[in-house]
């Protein structure tokens, strides 16, 4: 959480650096050798093509989708620490005192 308050911080959202891999520009994907070079005026209409379609398709998605995938994740996580809590920490607690014991006995 980015803000005193709880809530998300809304400027930095992604704080550890998580998706820094899926920072991908323009001059990331594409790009004009000296010798073949369009006309400057596709090549900027081909930017703010691709910048234009990028952010509106992300967006659009987004709407559509994030909450779907946070409530499944927020799920997943929760089933994930349930599990340690009540079943894999008792478990192994268990196994733990049981060989203890086992080694006692054949030792």
């Amino acid at each position: 959480m980015g803000e005193d308050d709880g809530r998300p911080d809304m400027v930095n959202r992604d704080p550890n650096g998580l998706n820094q891999s899926l920072v991908t520009t323009f001059e990331d994907v594409f790009g004009e050798p000296d010798t073949a070079h369009s006309p400057d005026c596709a090549w900027k209409c081909g930017y703010k093509c691709y910048e234009g379609a990028k952010g509106c398709c992300y967006k659009l998605l987004a709407y559509l989708c994030i909450w779907f995938y946070a409530c499944c994740w927020g799920c997943e996580f929760a089933c994930i620490t349930f599990s340690y809590i009540w079943l894999f920490t008792p478990t192994l607690h268990t196994l733990k005192l049981v060989c203890g014991t086992c080694q006692g006995l054949f030792n």
